[in-house]
């Protein structure tokens, strides 16, 4: 993730923004992450997500991120 220092957002916020067009990026203060700017696009399809965290997926309703993360998990060996 890209991170801009918070004063990009009145010195340049076109560079800003054409960087939050392609994924998210992390607005810093002090060096630290303080701040996410996405597009509205990326909020919606993360907002919708996370709308229920109990949510199961029948394997072909998976949606692709998390098909990729349960399919790396199998792959791990089981470790109590």
């Amino acid at each position: 993730m890209k991170q801009f220092p918070a004063a990009t957002l009145t010195r340049d916020p076109t560079s800003l923004k054409e960087a939050a067009r392609k994924e998210p990026v992390a607005i810093t203060e002090y060096s630290r992450p303080k701040f996410v700017l996405m597009s509205y696009d990326d909020y919606v399809a993360l907002s919708s997500r996370a709308a229920d965290p109990r949510r199961s997926f029948a394997t072909g309703e998976m949606p692709d991120d998390i098909r990729k993360l349960a399919l790396e998990a199998l792959d791990q060996p089981y470790d109590p």
